[in-house]
């Protein structure tokens, strides 16, 4: 099933775009991306080399024009792929890109109105990089690479591109997807970048969420988590710490259906969603100092005795970090978030039984709102200073092997 109303002329469009897929590049096609790409480094020592090459790649996705065609133009975003989508002319078990679907969509959209919606692939930009066609095994292959430092080298190139697209997103930011999962672009840099930049209500998924999922919650909790806002920050996937795509906000954004069903009260059960909604606003930064504050305060109203753990030192200024490299980001006082836990951040002290009074239900504020700083409304919370620190280690990648489908976002194991 599908939110919007899709016609069969963008179904066989999407279908066709799957069917052709993208033409065999010749041999010579080959070495001219990777005499473009590692011109003046191929005599570097195999790390250094790897390094300058994803260094220069990246600079040049940076550079790259994917400004908004006119003020009013809308953004589509997509992820994985949609299967068994009753209420279209689909065949049973037939599945669907999303790349293809958004690509379709949007092409559908123009040829009534120009420039009404853009995807990034269809991007000046987008065209530019993909004319480099760094998921092709034989550009890896050319490059030196294999499969796994490939794949990487294409995933940053496209996660860059993707980071500046969202960046330059202003109006309605439409997503082909059903949920977030952690393992994709969308996720970890697209929302992202779009949520610090205050524009959390500007995301709208163009998927039903998945309710099977949440068949055995409370009828207020299905609701609550079918919502835009919640569906825009949580995931409910398992995840692996020593997964190369594992960062902060993976953690910080995990929501554990199983333990979310163990609650017996349904304000039990909010409460938990907006936990994790409040560990992400704080991970999102400045501009969503006021959501942080609001969500806090109304998991106290719902489970007073509860202590609310938010993410430590070392988590936001990984945060932070990425922030600051974000571009056209104004530069901004940095939150004090706190823990009334002490899980993620040692040393601080709380009396969580601190009451407010009664709040309004959550409401997220507008865009733009100044930073506040999280001791200022945690009552009964002293923060107190601990350094972190944490090192990072690479690996060694695996034999050369042919690349999965080009997709951004580069798992398989989701299909929604």
């Amino acid at each position: 099933m599908i939110q919007v109303h899709v016609s069969d002329q963008v179904l066989d469009d999407a279908r066709a775009r799957q069917r052709e897929g993208e033409a065999s590049l010749t041999p010579a096609q080959v070495k001219r991306i990777a005499k473009q790409l590692g011109e003046g480094i191929d005599d570097l020592p195999p790390e250094e080399y790897r390094e300058r090459l994803r260094e220069r790649v990246k600079e040049f996705a940076l550079a790259q024009d994917v400004d908004l065609a006119t003020p009013d133009t809308r953004s589509t975003f997509w992820s994985y792929q949609l299967e068994d989508h009753p209420g279209i002319d689909a065949q049973t078990g037939e599945t669907l890109y999303s790349m293809h679907m958004a690509a379709a969509y949007t092409e559908a959209q123009n040829s009534i109105t120009p420039d009404t919606l853009r995807y990034l692939e269809g991007t000046p930009g987008g065209v530019a990089l993909g004319e480099l066609h760094l998921w092709d095994a034989q550009v890896q292959n050319a490059l030196g690479l294999n499969k796994e430092a490939g794949t990487a080298l294409a995933y940053d190139a496209w996660g860059t591109l993707s980071e500046k697209y969202a960046a330059k997103t202003e109006n309605e930011a439409l997503f082909f997807m059903a949920e977030l999962n952690p393992g994709t672009v969308a996720y970890q840099t697209e929302s992202r970048q779009l949520r610090q930049d205050g524009k959390l209500g500007i995301i709208q998924f163009m998927y039903p969420a998945p309710a099977q999922k949440y068949a055995d919650l409370a009828p207020e909790t299905q609701e609550l988590l079918a919502s835009q806002a919640v569906r825009a920050q949580v995931h409910t996937f398992a995840y692996d710490e020593a997964d190369p795509k594992y960062t902060p906000l993976t953690k910080a954004g995990h929501l554990d259906l199983e333990q979310l069903k163990a609650l017996p009260a349904p304000e039990a059960q909010r409460a938990a969603v907006l936990e994790v909604c409040a560990r992400v606003a704080t991970l999102d930064g400045p501009a969503r100092a006021a959501d942080v504050e609001k969500l806090v305060e109304e998991i106290k109203v719902l489970r007073p005795d509860h202590e609310v753990t938010l993410p430590g030192a070392e988590d936001r200024q990984w945060a932070a970090e990425l922030r600051g490299r974000d571009l056209d980001a104004p530069t901004a006082p940095e939150p004090v978030a706190v823990s009334t836990h002490g899980q993620y951040l040692p040393g601080v002290k709380v009396d969580a039984r601190t009451g407010p009074a009664p709040l309004e239900p959550l409401a997220f504020p507008a865009p733009g709102t100044a930073a506040v700083h999280a001791h200022t409304f945690l009552p009964g919370v002293s923060a107190q200073a601990k350094s972190v620190l944490a090192g990072r280690t690479d690996t060694p990648a695996a034999a050369p092997a042919a690349p999965p489908a080009p997709e951004r976002s580069r798992g398989t194991d989701m299909g929604v």
